[in-house]
């Protein structure tokens, strides 16, 4: 068997969602088929831990200074120009078959990239934001023909840069996936002991990086009159980010702090969901958001909004509450309801945990992505045979 060299490019293995599907891809895709090497623009990668040892990780710079879990900033920003040029130069140098982007910034340079070798570009889309710079707009549009495939993790996403220009028969839609059983069967975690919680305590939770499009301000400014309607409720805010200390804030001038937590990154994710009674995730965009998978494969009833990659994964009153976006008061609502309706909660949850085990597993996911490789690379590497 021919091994196909791919190579995966990212700026950073943080936590992140993005980085998560690349991290479980990058492990489980086929490795007597496929040798993967994963390039990073900073060598900060907190996630590099939990790659197989089958998978080689390349750093283009040392620049990156990591904040709230996030890379915040640059020593000098020289390195945003010298990490594509080595990657071009690694490029022109190797040959590799395949490079594969997710995000914007990677996009761009894998395309430019895809000038200088002969290898299949595919680039992603992961997210459809509410808003986009002009300059971002038009280099999209530019450098779009350059790749050889796109793929999304949501129906909007391929709709997204279909508008942008891109071929509609060049876009594959690979839904998001997740190790199912581990967020299934996982001990609930002792989040209570360890918060000083009542035995009692109804425990709201949500997952993601602290992000203002994440909705958290939105949550926040519900849990007043959340508190009022049920006087035992615990907010728990699982991840970092940007945005902490201005929650934090928030939580001190809404009075809220003795029932507002935040637990910063953890390692026991699983086990936090299972000791959670309700999630919310209300989110202004998305992309196919995994915390919200992990939600769903963990049966809890789940208050989001319907955007974007949101709809492609909740049914409204079949697997899930929707709320409008910044809607404090409706997330309110879609709170107080699911406490005071448990019977419909738990309807909710075991129709999301039947979905994600059978539509959202990384096995399903992995054979999306190969089947993407199986399309676009080998017909164009046929063509250059016999060309």
């Amino acid at each position: 068997m021919t091994v196909t060299t791919l190579w995966y490019f990212i700026g950073a293995l943080v936590v992140g969602g993005a980085e998560r599907t690349l991290i479980d891809l990058a492990n489980e895709v086929d490795h007597d088929e496929y040798d993967v090497t994963i390039w990073t623009i900073f060598s900060t990668n907190p996630l590099e831990s939990e790659l197989s040892p089958e998978v080689t990780v390349r750093s283009l710079t040392d620049a990156g200074r990591l904040e709230n879990g996030v890379i915040a900033g640059v020593e000098t920003p020289l390195a945003y120009v010298l990490a594509p040029i080595r990657f071009w130069l690694a490029v022109r140098r190797e040959d590799p078959d395949i490079i594969q982007s997710f995000l914007f910034y990677g996009n761009v340079i894998s395309r430019i990239a895809g000038l200088l070798c002969s290898a299949t570009v595919i680039t992603g889309v992961r997210s459809v934001p509410d808003s986009d710079p002009l300059a971002r707009r038009l280099i999209d549009r530019v450098t779009m023909s350059l790749s050889d495939g796109i793929v999304s993790n949501s129906t909007a996403g391929r709709e997204f840069v279909i508008d942008r220009g891109a071929d509609r028969d060049d876009v594959s839609v690979v839904y998001n996936g997740r190790d199912i059983e581990t967020y299934r069967t996982a001990e609930p975690a002792a989040v209570r002991e360890e918060l000083d919680l009542p035995a009692e305590a109804t425990v709201v939770g949500t997952v993601g990086r602290l992000l203002e499009r994440k909705g958290h301000y939105d949550l926040l400014d519900a849990w007043p009159e959340i508190g009022t309607e049920i006087p035992n409720a615990h907010l728990v805010f699982v991840g970092d980010g940007p945005e902490r200390s201005g929650l934090e804030r928030r939580a001190e001038e809404l009075g809220c702090t003795e029932t507002v937590h935040f637990l910063g990154t953890r390692q026991d994710v699983p086990a936090l969901l299972n000791a959670m009674d309700l999630f919310a995730f209300p989110s202004h965009f998305e992309g196919l958001p995994g915390a919200v998978i992990e939600a769903m494969a963990a049966g809890l009833p789940i208050v989001a909004t319907p955007v974007d990659g949101n709809s492609d994964l909740i049914e409204g009153y079949r697997s899930g509450l929707f709320v409008d976006v910044e809607s404090p008061q409706q997330i309110a609502w879609a709170t107080i309801r699911l406490d005071q309706n448990p019977d419909l909660a738990e309807s909710l949850g075991s129709t999301a945990a039947e979905r994600a085990a059978r539509e959202f597993t990384i096995a399903s996911m992995v054979d999306g992505f190969e089947s993407v490789y199986r399309r676009v690379h080998e017909p164009a590497a046929e063509e250059s045979v016999y060309s």
